[in-house]
């Protein structure tokens, strides 16, 4: 990291920017929420490309496992069966003409990528079991051991959201894979096996061989009905399908705020543990502050602000309820006991974070200032490493740090509110 002079506005709020166990637990509480928004958007992907790879199936098993089950009716199955593998090949050749990639690949994708949602998602439940063992009341000391293992935990999980975001890209190309399937001509008469199975039922009685040609008949007739068959599936995952795009980008910003805030809690352990350098730790002090106190602090004086505003109104309303006649005395009493209590509680609670507003209202533009400069030199850094070593290895480095620098823009919004 690259060190520069601090300002005297930091050093009044060190208060704010030195390593400490409860900053570990605010960057946790701001990961767990975090992991809960982004298993919820997992989940919803995931639930869109189960039920397209189930509507595949119908396709991509026509042929197979669908065939074998009517092959089990002799040769009066066999025109369904022609039908079926009609339109297999019809479909995997109208993907392939209108995607340019074959049938079996996007497949394969809605697969492999439904497996690593799934995989995903329990790395998720991993981070949120964790943030929960420093939920207060936790011990007020750190645990050293537990934070070495706790560390590395988080280390490893950090390059797996790195490695497994790379499919969001891929998913949200399946648009193009529904359209082509409603699009194919899939209207067509069953294939060859038809004649074959006409020829072969020469030697069947009479009434058997009228029986066996009408049910020909009747399948060419109802090709119509094969084809909705085949596609309804399609048509009631399309709208979900449409949204990929749109989801998958909303879970992408949501997953770079993951890897920020898991890049600040892993740091923030180390300055913890005594393993960076002061300057080292005076500046993960202040990405910390910037980018997860000082958000956090908005989001608790929001949520304090408006729990003693609920209970005014409860009072409120209570008293002209009794008034009216709607309430009696004794369970007046009650409520209103509750109530006041739940008020005082709240105006405590808030009191205690506008104590904590006005330090960040007086000295917290310093801190911002200070972090600004600080990603901004890093940056800098980068680009003249990529013209110098002639080489692009620092992309995840940089979408890392422009997506902190946005953290930031958000934080500065959070500290005009105040």
């Amino acid at each position: 990291m690259g060190s520069y002079g601090l300002t005297e506005g930091i050093e009044r709020v060190d208060a704010l920017t030195a390593p400490s166990i409860e900053n570990v637990r605010t960057t946790f509480a701001a990961l767990n929420r975090t992991v809960d928004t982004v298993s919820a958007e997992c989940r919803a992907v995931s639930e869109t490309l189960e039920a397209v790879g189930a509507a595949l199936q119908v396709i991509t098993q026509g042929g197979g496992g669908l065939g074998q089950q009517w092959g089990g009716f002799g040769m009066i199955g066999l025109p369904i069966m022609g039908a079926m593998r009609a339109v297999q090949g019809v479909t995997s050749q109208y993907v392939k003409q209108q995607t340019g990639i074959p049938l079996s690949t996007w497949t394969d994708l809605v697969a492999s990528s439904s497996a690593q949602f799934e995989a995903y998602l329990s790395q998720l439940d991993t981070v949120a079991a964790l943030a929960q063992r420093y939920h207060p009341p936790a011990e007020s000391e750190l645990d050293l051991e537990a934070a070495r293992e706790d560390q590395e935990l988080l280390v490893d999980i950090r390059w797996r959201t790195q490695a497994w975001k790379q499919i969001l890209s891929r998913v949200a190309q399946l648009g193009r894979l529904v359209d082509a399937i409603l699009k194919a001509n899939l209207a067509g008469e069953p294939g060859p096996a038809e004649a074959d199975g006409s020829d072969r039922s020469s030697g069947l009685s009479g009434s058997l061989q009228k029986r066996f040609k009408e049910v020909q008949t009747r399948t060419v007739e109802k090709s119509g009905d094969l084809r909705a068959w085949v596609l309804q599936p399609f048509v009631e995952v399309r709208d979900r399908v449409k949204q990929l795009p749109g989801l998958t980008e909303q879970l992408s910003r949501q997953v770079a705020l993951l890897e920020v805030l898991l890049d600040l809690e892993v740091a923030e352990i180390r300055a913890c543990l005594g393993e960076i350098s002061p300057t080292e730790a005076r500046i993960v002090g202040i990405r910390v502050a910037a980018g997860v106190a000082l958000p956090e602090l908005g989001e608790r004086l929001a949520a304090a602000r408006q729990h003693a505003r609920d209970h005014e109104a409860y009072l409120d309303r209570l008293d002209g309820a009794r008034n009216a006649g709607d309430v009696d005395a004794r369970v007046y009493s009650i409520l209103f006991e509750e109530y006041r209590n739940g008020l005082a509680s709240s105006r405590s609670r808030l009191a205690e974070l506008e104590a904590e507003a006005d330090v960040w209202r007086r000295d917290g533009q310093a801190v911002l200032d200070a972090c600004a400069d600080w990603m901004t030199l890093e940056l800098d850094v980068l680009a003249a490493r990529t013209l110098t070593e002639r080489a692009d290895a620092a992309t995840d480095r940089r979408a890392l740090l422009q997506r902190e620098r946005d953290r930031l823009d958000e934080a500065r919004s959070v500290l005009a509110s105040l």
